[in-house]
């Protein structure tokens, strides 16, 4: 499942809330002023602008009811954060460390029960941020954080057109293929991609999963009554594939995360997109 949104029109002077739809996501710090590298609490209050009423009921997506996503305004810095429901449309996410003095851009992902997924963009401000913009170059096809190295196998994407983005997952260290990856928040991966101006947000999740790969289970195991019954993790790769159309050409900042041996790996990669006399707008996918 993917989903686009168009963020509303960045300002050169950051707004405390934006509206996307039917929807307003207020965001609220525990200080005045929140500073880089210190410890703050970020509450979001979301309002249906139709009733100025709380939102109350939301749907789990993905085992959360919010994914928040916070991006600096230059690209260069990346978190995948969830904060705690408290009830009456309130979220609350405690010990937030930003650290750079730098605007955030900040995507609520939420999907009211009754209604569809919403994306609500936002800008938070840290102290002494000055206005700026992301400088982006495309990134090498292998892309290594710690102990894993993910091909980007693409050689051209087309603006318009709904595209396979294909990744192959190996042991920095061997270059053995890796098989285990562990389950990330329902899927077996996630992709967040942004434009350069942070204009379209899309998140998209693998296309298929490794459905015969299951963690700590051999042929003889599965015949064991001690087996019987059990519930075992899902393991993946080396392929991940996912989906997404990008509705306008030029660089893309993409972010991949992946879960292994406990562990969340963030994969920072910049695409180029070739133009299409047909590019699509941005709109929702769900």
């Amino acid at each position: 499942m993917a989903i686009t949104a168009q963020a509303a029109a960045h300002d050169a002077t950051p707004t405390p809330s934006s509206v996307t739809s039917r929807y307003n996501v207020e965001l609220t710090t525990g200080t005045e002023v929140v500073e880089a590298a210190q410890s703050f609490t970020l509450t979001l209050n979301i309002q249906d602008t139709t009733t100025n009423a709380p939102v109350t009921e939301f749907d789990e997506v993905h085992t959360k009811l919010l994914h928040l996503i916070l991006i600096s305004e230059d690209l260069g810095e990346f978190h995948h954060l969830h904060p705690d429901y408290e009830g009456d449309g309130t979220f609350t996410l405690n010990d937030v460390v930003l650290p750079l003095a730098a605007n955030y851009i900040v995507f609520a992902d939420f999907t009211p029960t009754g209604d569809t997924q919403q994306v609500v963009r936002n800008v938070l401000t840290v102290s002494g941020a000055e206005p700026t913009h992301a400088h982006l170059t495309a990134s090498a096809s292998d892309v290594t954080v710690g102990d894993l190295t993910i091909h980007l196998g693409n050689e051209g994407i087309t603006a318009g057109t709904e595209t396979s983005l294909s990744f192959h997952v190996t042991d920095a260290n061997t270059g053995a293929d890796v098989t285990n990856l562990e389950e990330y928040l329902g899927a077996a991966g996630h992709l967040v991609i942004i434009d350069p101006s942070t204009q379209v947000y899309i998140h998209t999740h693998p296309a298929g999963h490794d459905m015969d790969n299951m963690s700590g289970m051999s042929h003889t195991a599965t015949a064991t009554p001690e087996m019987a019954g059990m519930e075992m993790p899902m393991q993946y790769g080396p392929h991940l594939e996912f989906m997404a159309t990008f509705p306008t050409e030029g660089l893309w900042a993409m972010w991949l995360q992946v879960q292994y041996e406990g562990e969340i790996y963030t994969f920072p990669y910049v695409v180029e997109v070739t133009g299409t006399s047909e590019a699509a707008p941005a709109a929702h996918h769900h």
